[in-house]
């Protein structure tokens, strides 16, 4: 996956935004809250006036405020709502939700069966199904157990029993999340731990032996492994001083393991799969191009062969950085090969302590080949290290990109290089490293007339890693913030609707979500490229006249203009619902962080908390007045 500089926002450059307020969480959820609460009132006054008239009506919606505020809440019991939690949680398990742990078990046991025994990335492919599976699955259980609770209790008059009790409309609905998120929450801790062991058991293996070994002239060793898991590995081994030998195996499927052999003892030992279940902690730096003739530019060059399909062209740039983040412009583009077209990105904070053995520097570029050329064999390029102030810069570097997996070296803390003067040994963080910790890194295509493409995420130093199973961890607790939030819809919507519509309704919001990028990319490029077809309304009439989209639409002037209009309401309507519901791509995405081996950011989980806690809040109160406004009592 390609991360994005807005992925590492800090907690509070998301929340507040500095350089963009306007854009920042804070003021876009106040102004949610705002038009939730007016339309709540509206709606509600509209209700309450069509019972009991229109003075009535305001008097009784002002009770409910008043109530709120004034007794409800500062008499909100913990006890009670500890009552009621136990008993939504008992009412739960009677359902048999626990078969959803069972369907779960189930599939890890056949899930060996139907994975890709070959595939380059088998952790990647485990990590995804679990977590996968694991979201669908108790999304499903939230939606289920959530939406048909309270209706079930209202038609069942079991209801009745507990609103004439001292117990307030504020505990009844904190007592059914608070009981479904438990249930929910003891199933989540077994299947994340059922799918750790899955995943870490799923991938662990060590080769019988060695297949074949010999001694070079330069004193090493050089052999292969044998074949296990549908691959095997090459090596070379190094004799030290007291004959013992050591050395690690090439990387083969996301992983290498460590071969050494003690003196005297006539077997290798091979040590456990290491570099496949990873949690890395990138380092980005500030990326800008030089084009073919060596001129800085903010974009390399376009090739115009991902525009619109979510690429580097220039229709794909806002659905590379996402809607929250359209006022920060991100440099993207491709490096030609054959001239001075280079991508030049610039690294804050490059110190010894940071980098001891070495600056372990990962590559994930694009290659866009515009000629066939020698196909087995990936483009060309080259890597090169500067000092941004003094220009003493090492030899370049060239490698091969590997266009499906992470290209990783570690460049010496020495180098061959010319510091300005004469040609000789650089240091890095003598010579080229500025006094304030920047270091420049140039890439570059070897290959005459093709492309490498990269991004400002594409590049990146990894100056650590952290606990796979902490990550791990953090990747179930984003599945546990999205449970949350669909049981909080789930119970607000099942206040004032039968089971079945309040699932629905819930549904709905849950997939809307899941549509948000895509529906804002809609009206972005309806605004901005007015694209072939037209709107929804406009495609849906040429689809009916079987017109083509490449000519005007058949009808008169006026009718046109009405069509434009109404494609206008309905994509900027559905964008104002999108923008609304929860951005669930973001979250789910925790998945993709895990699954790729990159580190979920504390600030990134953060984000997700606190936008559960506001949806949670918001479903609250519309629940409250739900309750109190309906006439459930005798």
């Amino acid at each position: 996956m390609t991360l994005q500089p807005e992925d590492f926002w800090s907690y509070s450059e998301w929340l507040l935004r500095p350089d963009a307020f306007l854009q920042s969480a804070l003021l876009q959820g106040i102004v949610l809250t705002i038009l939730a609460v007016l339309i709540g009132l509206v709606v509600g006054y509209l209700l309450s006036a069509s019972r009991n008239g229109p003075s009535e009506g305001f008097y009784s919606v002002a009770r409910v405020i008043r109530d709120l505020f004034v007794t409800d809440l500062p008499g909100t019991s913990a006890a009670r709502v500890y009552a009621l939690a136990r008993l939504a949680f008992k009412e739960a398990i009677r359902r048999r939700v626990l078969v959803v742990a069972g369907i779960f078990v189930v599939g890890l046991l056949f899930a060996g069966w139907y994975l890709n025994p070959n595939s380059e990335d088998p952790a990647r492919l485990y990590i995804s199904f679990v977590l996968t599976a694991t979201n669908y699955l108790i999304l499903l259980l939230a939606l289920f157990i959530s939406c048909f609770s309270i209706p079930a209790d209202i038609q069942n008059k079991t209801l009745y029993t507990i609103v004439t009790k001292p117990v307030r409309a504020t505990e009844i609905v904190l007592g059914r999340v608070l009981g479904f998120v438990a249930v929910g929450t003891c199933l989540l801790v077994p299947m994340g731990i059922a799918s750790y062991v899955f995943v870490v058991r799923g991938l662990d293996h060590d080769h019988a032996g060695i297949e074949e070994i010999a001694r070079q002239d330069d004193g090493t060793y050089v052999g292969k492994t044998t074949y296990d898991r549908n691959h095997s590995h090459t090596f070379r081994l190094f004799e030290d001083e007291a004959g013992n030998l050591e050395g690690v195996t090439d990387f083969a499927r996301g992983h290498q393991h460590v071969i050494s052999k003690a003196k005297g003892s006539e077997e290798y030992e091979i040590g456990p799969p290491i570099g496949a279940l990873t949690a890395r902690v990138p380092s980005y730096g500030k990326l800008y191009f030089l084009d073919r003739s060596g001129q800085q530019t903010d974009q390399g060059i376009d090739t115009g062969n991902e525009k619109g399909k979510g690429g580097y062209g220039s229709a794909g740039l806002e659905r590379l950085i996402g809607r929250t983040s359209q006022a920060r412009r991100i440099e993207f583009g491709y490096i030609e090969g054959g001239n001075l077209s280079a991508g030049i990105l610039t690294f804050p904070n490059v110190t010894a302590d940071r980098y001891q053995d070495g600056l372990p520097l990962q590559l994930n570029l694009r290659a866009y080949r515009a000629y066939k050329g020698d196909i087995e064999r990936g483009l060309r390029g080259t890597v090169t290290l500067r000092n941004p102030e003094t220009g003493a810069a090492s030899n370049a570097r060239a490698f091969e990109v590997d266009e499906y997996e992470v290209d990783e070296f570690l460049i010496p803390l020495t180098l061959d290089g010319n510091d300005g003067e004469k040609n000789r040994d650089l240091n890095v963080f003598e010579d080229l490293v500025t006094e304030d910790g920047r270091l420049q890194i140039e890439i570059r295509c070897l290959d005459r007339g093709q492309y490498l493409g990269l991004t400002q995420g594409d590049v990146f130093l990894k100056p650590r890693e952290n606990s796979f199973a902490w990550n791990f961890t953090k990747a179930y607790i984003s599945i546990w913030l999205q449970m949350v939030m669909v049981i909080s819809f789930g119970v607000m919507f099942s206040t004032f609707l039968n089971g079945s519509v309040a699932m629905l309704l819930t549904l709905v919001c849950v997939l809307m979500g899941f549509s948000a990028e895509a529906i804002y990319d809609v009206r972005h490029h309806i605004d901005i490229n007015k694209p072939m077809g037209g709107g929804p309304l406009e495609s849906l009439i040429r689809i009916v006249k079987q017109d083509a989209m490449t000519t005007d639409l058949d009808v008169d002037n006026l009718t046109g203009k009405i069509v434009q209009g109404v494609d206008t309401v309905i994509v900027y309507s559905m964008d104002v619902i999108a923008t609304s519901l929860p951005n669930l791509p973001k979250m789910v995405g925790t998945a993709e962080y895990t699954a790729s081996g990159f580190d979920i950011f504390g600030s990134l989980l953060a984000r997700h908390a606190t936008t559960t806690l506001a949806y949670f809040l918001l479903a609250f109160f519309v629940s409250y007045f739900c309750l109190k406004t309906r006439e459930i009592a005798a």
